[in-house]
């Protein structure tokens, strides 16, 4: 269990990093260009770590269903999440589209009730309600609008939360080797994301700059990341550790005002702190009342 959490703390700490690195590559990129320049990063270095472990073998021990599946999983749950955040960091500021976006949390909650048959207790309950009622003042910042592109972006960030949620629980319930699953997952993406940017215009030239941050959001954020993700899920119970998750906006925030020179709207304070005490009130009550 006190592996899992931190894996999780891992994983919060690279994500935090994601929202601000994509809003400096989407300044002269698409999406869909960040998302095949990433995932190709990637792939790579998963594919490195399987052939390091003597797994290679592993990669094609499937069959036509399970490798299906598979690839739905990584549509829907990485590739199709990805473009529509991207979208929304894209159209948002990067502080308010990362705590939107942490919506997924409380879709994983949702889902895991319906498919993996967790328990819905009252500590779960009352954290949902203090999370989501912080995401929504996180949206009423000074200036809204709610129209034209800030629309889009909550949309896009909402419909990536939703996506990931689902994907959460499906990833679980498949089980098996999350390292294998993860370079297949970004290695679809990489394929998708390269049809959309060759349909598109064709793949840009980069700047050595726009190389790092492919690297540090490839390797680090989505590599590293969701497989220490998927693992940690593997070995707890998926709401709570959904509920580290909110950790992420607070990093987020700090440094999209530090490098982005975002201002530090007092909404997102105030959200994220009803984020974060759900947060404390669901590890509490549940390790209070196991």
């Amino acid at each position: 269990m006190k592996k899992a959490y931190l894996m999780a703390a891992v994983t919060v700490f690279f994500w935090g990093t994601s929202a601000p690195v994509c809003k400096v590559l989407l300044n002269d990129l698409t999406n869909m260009e960040v998302l095949f320049f990433a995932s190709v990063f990637a792939s790579l270095s998963l594919l490195t770590i399987v052939l390091k472990r003597g797994q290679g073998k592993e990669l094609t021990a499937y069959t036509p269903k399970e490798f299906c599946y598979m690839c739905l999983l990584g549509f829907t749950g990485y590739f199709l999440y990805s473009a529509f955040y991207y979208q929304g960091v894209n159209f948002l500021d990067a502080q308010i589209a990362c705590i939107v976006n942490y919506l997924w949390p409380i879709f994983t909650v949702c889902f895991a009730c319906i498919i993996l048959k967790e328990k819905f207790s009252g500590a779960k309950f009352a954290a949902l309600l203090l999370s989501f009622a912080g995401v929504i003042v996180v949206m009423l910042h000074p200036g809204q609008t709610f129209g034209g592109g800030q629309m889009k972006g909550y949309l896009y960030c909402i419909a990536a939360a939703a996506l990931y949620g689902l994907f959460c629980n499906l990833n679980k319930k498949q089980g098996g080797n999350q390292l294998i699953h993860m370079f297949w997952y970004h290695t679809l993406s990489a394929v998708c994301s390269l049809v959309c940017t060759l349909w598109g215009g064709g793949i840009p030239s980069v700047t050595g700059g726009q190389v790092l941050g492919f690297l540090w959001l490839g390797v680090f954020i989505n590599a590293v990341g969701y497989l220490l993700w998927a693992l940690a899920l593997q070995d707890s119970n998926a709401a709570t550790i959904s509920n580290f998750a909110y950790g992420t906006p607070a990093i987020a925030m700090i440094l999209s005002c530090l490098f982005l020179g975002e201002p530090l709207y007092f909404t997102s304070v105030i959200g994220l702190a009803l984020i974060l005490t759900g947060f404390f009130l669901q590890m509490y009550l549940t390790k209070r009342n196991p």
